[in-house]
């Protein structure tokens, strides 16, 4: 069994010579001659090494991540069911380090039966900005959280409660959380 293997392996190997080579026994290789061809040396210029220096900056040099000082941020509110639609805006303090005043605008809100053509509330700050983020409670409004994406952007939620009076009885309307998107204006 060994000498029939090894005998399929020869035939197979001179079949593969055969065919690589030509059928005629009187082909051949001929080589042909290649002459060098000479190559020009290329100079090459010495790039300096630019050197690395860390710069650990001062506290008052430390950039607040996303916020631009004294810009106004303002965009829509994802809002339906409740109201048509809402408006969110906030001014940056003078040195990035927190909000100044937030301002919502609902409009057509419908809340347990009462509905009102338009509503608007500001409040003043300052609400702290830290890491890029921030938080505001409103009076009468609810709970905002903030994030700043870019210097020129900002996302987050907004859950509206409404607190206010009717003939001195309290009454409060939940519109729910919604998602908000500001930009610098």
């Amino acid at each position: 069994m060994k000498r029939k293997n090894l005998m399929q392996n020869i035939w197979g190997i001179g079949l593969t010579l055969l065919l690589l080579f030509g059928c005629s026994p009187q082909a051949t290789l001929t080589p042909t001659p290649v002459s060098p061809t000479p190559i020009a040396p290329t100079p090459i210029e010495a790039t300096p090494t630019p050197k690395l220096v860390e710069v650990t900056p001062t506290p008052s040099q430390v950039p607040i991540l996303g916020s631009q000082p004294g810009v106004t941020f303002s965009g829509p509110i994802e809002i339906s069911g409740k109201a048509s639609s809402g408006a969110i805006s906030f001014v940056v303090s003078e040195d990035g380090a927190s909000i100044t005043s937030v301002s919502v605008t609902l409009k057509d809100v419908n809340c347990d039966g009462m509905s009102a053509g338009s509503m608007e509330t500001t409040t003043s700050g300052p609400f702290q900005v830290t890491d890029g983020k921030f938080a505001a409670s409103p009076s009468n409004l609810g709970e905002i959280m903030g994030q700043f994406t870019s210097s020129t952007e900002a996302v987050g939620t907004i859950h509206v409660r409404l607190e206010f009076s009717i003939l001195g009885q309290k009454t409060i309307c939940e519109l729910g959380t919604w998602n908000w998107s500001a930009k610098a204006g």
